[in-house]
Parts: structure tokens; sequence; C-alpha cells
């Protein structure tokens, strides 16, 4: 609690800055104080207005949002300033999605991540990147979820196999928005699909990306082919080492929800022993 109270006297401070009176400053996290990180304020102003404040735990981190975040379309919810470890951003009034409409909007969806897979980078950032890290952290992480007793031994050892033989050992980079699903999204009142949470914005390969798509948004096969149809539409580009990076994607989540979200726990596990049985894991997308 007392985090949380350091973490409101900077929100105010950040708004004080950015010349903004609040009237009423509500956390809106999912997981409230269990989230340890990037905590998100529903920030309703005295004009009327309404605005979200994001608190990053660093500088740098905020600093970090707010360069890749200038620069996205018209789509996703925009950062408006950075104040030392806070984001002020846009708040986009809307409706959620419900599995209907995430069903209808899932090409349109497709579209707009691969539009943000096209953002230019700059020059010195290199245009692909050694596998080691996320596939280090991948170990880390089913090492955890084996050592608290969730997947039995030959899966684990299924796993273990299976990320070395995939890994591809160097990817191709782009922005990558790391929890791209209907959880995120809304319909605003002029009826458009816009991306809300933007908090995880770095520079990933695209691959690793729709592996976290594919965990946190559980689609029909015919669904997903049209979200896919979408984001090739727009992306210009060939996925590539797509069961690697389900793989790696769906252990991190997995040890998030572990540490975090134990009551999701359940679902990303079934996919785990999905990918340890050899299912799912096709690289042809």
């Amino acid at each position: 609690m007392t985090a949380l109270l350091e973490v409101r006297r900077e929100i105010d401070r950040a708004l004080a800055q950015h010349g903004l009176r609040p009237r009423r400053v509500v956390l809106i996290s999912p997981l409230k104080e269990r989230k340890g990180i990037r905590f998100a304020y529903r920030v309703d102003l005295e004009d009327g207005r309404t605005v979200k404040a994001r608190h990053f735990g660093s500088e740098e981190g905020a600093r970090r949002l707010f360069e890749l975040g200038a620069g996205l379309g018209a789509a996703f919810a925009r950062p408006l300033a950075q104040y030392g470890p806070v984001l002020v951003e846009e708040w986009i009034e809307g409706t959620s999605l419900g599995d209907r409409e995430a069903e209808a909007w899932a090409e349109d969806a497709g579209i707009l991540l691969g539009r943000l897979h096209t953002t230019p980078l700059g020059a010195e950032v290199p245009p692909t990147s050694s596998t080691q890290r996320w596939r280090e952290a991948a170990e880390s992480d089913l090492a955890l979820i084996s050592l608290a007793g969730k997947l039995s031994a030959g899966d684990v050892a299924s796993l273990q196999s299976e990320i070395a033989r995939r890994d591809p050992e160097v990817a191709r980079v782009v922005l990558i928005h790391k929890d791209f699903c209907a959880e995120n999204m809304l319909l605003d009142a002029r009826g458009r699909l816009r991306i809300i949470d933007n908090e995880q914005l770095e520079i990933a390969p695209a691959a690793f990306d729709l592996g976290r798509t594919f965990h946190r948004w559980p689609m029909s096969d015919e669904t997903w082919t049209r979200f896919l149809r979408g984001y090739r539409s727009s992306a210009f580009m060939e996925p590539e080492a797509i069961a690697f990076w389900r793989i790696v994607a769906s252990l991190e989540t997995s040890r998030v929800f572990l540490q975090r979200f134990p009551e999701r726990l359940d679902a990303s596990l079934g996919l785990l022993r999905r990918f340890a049985e050899g299912r799912s894991l096709s690289d042809s997308p």
C-alpha cells in the first residue's frame, strides 16, 4: 500500500505539470495492487474530460513508451505527455468487444497489427536480432512452472526439446504490441475499432507478437485465418518460426499468470500441454 501511495503522489504531480485538475482518480489495472508495475488510472477532470495516467516505475520506461507510441496510427490510444515515470494518455470511450464482436472484427484487427509491424524504425535499430535472450527467458519460465508442479516431467521435457529444435537463432524485429488481444480493444462512439492498452510496446520479433496474440486471444481456426489474412494484407511479410514463438510467448504469459493472476493459469497450462503433444505447432500460420 505504501508503494501505491507513492505512485499516486507521482501521478498527481504529473497531472499538475500537464495543467490538469483531477476531479476523480481511480485505479483501473485489472490486477489492482497485484500488478506491481505500470499501474493505470482513469482520471476524470474538472473540465469534464477524461485521460489515463500510467505509472511505469521509472522515468526511462515511461520515456521509452512515449517515444515508441508517439507515431502510432489513430486506432491506438495516443500518449499525450511524459513526466518522470508517468505517462498521460488519451482516454477512449467505447464498448468492449464480446465474443461475437471480437470474431467479427478479427480481420480488421489483423490489419491494425500488420500496420504496427511496418512502423519505420530508427536507422540505429538493427533489422534482426539473436533469439538467445528469448530462448533463455523461455527456458527460465519453463523451469519456474515446472518447479511449481504445474506440468508433468514429460511435458517439460517435450517443451524443452521443441524449444531447442525450433529455435531459428535469428529473427527479424519490428515494433510489437505484446498484448494485442480482444481484451484490449473496444468500439468507439463512431463504431471504429480502437486499441486502448499499449503499455508493452517494444522492438522484438514479429512472430513473438503473433504468438502472444495466439495465446491471449483464443480464436477458432476460421477466425484465426481471417485475422492472419488481415495481417498479411498490411504487414506484407510472412511470420517466421511460428511454433517456436508460440511456445516462447505462451511460457512467458503462463509464468506471469502463475505469479500474479493464478485464476487464468489453467487455460495457459492447457495450451502448453497441447504444444508438448505437438499440436498447434505448425510453422505455417
